[in-house]
């Protein structure tokens, strides 16, 4: 019997927490360089994305005007960030010469951009070996309350950020902006599905206040 461990690279849990918990299109993270990133004021500008282009990645402008924006991401998302940035940097003068980024934060092995695919294979990877290893320790994952995880789509994580924007009671309109959208018509348009078990929340709240308004009047 033996234990086989697999480590996550640092950057690729950047990538993936980012689109978590911020809401970014896969190449809206991808295009991010370390300039959009205000540490102080807890900010990530999105001005640029990576696409499709005939000879390859092309950086372009986001999907629609409102995509450009600036996005407040979680404090507590700092250290994870700086400890990248570090990581990042005593890589890049490790390389020397042979070093050939210009700031971008994902990267392949000599700086430049990391492929357009890169994140999505090693997410599938990732989640596959997750859910082969909670079949195969039933009772360990059980001790740990670990589950199977569904296998989404990569772009599934800006779909849970919205969810959890929405159960954590953020206003439609803001959850909009962070997205990105045009119109919080949009927003809801797209995850109406999502929402509806927080209007069935919202309702059941209403229904306590309700319940206990009428008792304080009796």
């Amino acid at each position: 019997d033996y234990t086989e461990s697999r480590k996550l690279p640092l950057q690729l849990k950047v990538f993936y927490t980012l689109s978590l918990y911020c809401g970014f299109r896969k190449g809206e993270t991808l295009a991010l360089h370390w300039n959009d990133i205000d540490f102080e004021n807890h900010t990530i500008s999105i001005s640029k994305s990576v696409g499709k282009g005939e000879e390859g990645a092309v950086i372009k402008k986001p999907k629609t005007a409102t995509s450009i924006r600036t996005v407040t991401f979680p404090a507590d998302l700092t250290p994870l960030l700086k400890r990248y940035k570090s990581e990042y940097n005593q890589y890049r003068f490790s390389l020397g010469t042979a070093w050939q980024g210009d700031g971008n934060l994902f990267i392949q092995d000599d700086g430049k951009l990391m492929g357009r695919s890169t994140s999505y294979q090693a997410y599938k990877r990732h989640i596959r070996r997750y859910n082969e290893w909670v079949r195969e320790n039933p009772e360990e994952a059980k001790k740990q309350q670990l589950e199977a995880l569904p296998e989404i789509p990569l772009h599934g994580l800006r779909h849970s950020c919205a969810t959890l924007l929405n159960y954590l009671e953020v206003n439609i309109i803001d959850i909009s902006k962070i997205l990105g959208h045009a119109k919080s018509s949009t927003t809801m348009d797209i995850y109406a599905h999502s929402f509806e078990e927080q209007n069935t929340e919202a309702a059941n709240k209403l229904n306590a206040f309700l319940v206990n308004n009428k008792r304080k009047q009796a």
